[in-house]
């Protein structure tokens, strides 16, 4: 949806760059605890941030930029971005250590 929204919208760029980050630091959390072991002293401290990350990130979403953009673009267009998305769906990644999650972390950190 980023791409799309940032296309439409480009007074919402720094609140879209903010949650590529967001989404960035969530890969790599996920990365380094799938590579990890659940005894690792780590581990339980990593998760924690990883949960409050993703949540401070939902919350920020919902309430402050889904209502810009719904604001911004009609019910039509925001149907049609939901059914592109939709479409993606199936080929998105399913782990952190899918490929294509590994590519697009690695494109993260050396952008």
């Amino acid at each position: 949806m980023y791409p799309e929204v940032r296309r439409l919208l480009p007074d919402l760029e720094d609140d879209i760059l903010e949650s590529y980050e967001e989404h960035h630091v969530a890969d790599v959390l996920c990365a380094e605890l799938a590579a990890m072991d659940a005894d690792d002293e780590h581990f339980n401290a990593k998760t924690t941030v990883l949960i409050e990350n993703v949540l401070h990130h939902v919350e920020e979403e919902e309430q402050e930029w889904f209502p810009k953009v719904r604001d911004a673009l009609g019910r039509k267009e925001l149907q049609e971005i939901g059914e592109r998305m939709i479409a993606l769906r199936r080929d998105a990644p399913r782990s952190p250590s899918d490929p294509k999650a590994i590519k697009k972390a690695m494109d993260a950190v050396t952008a």
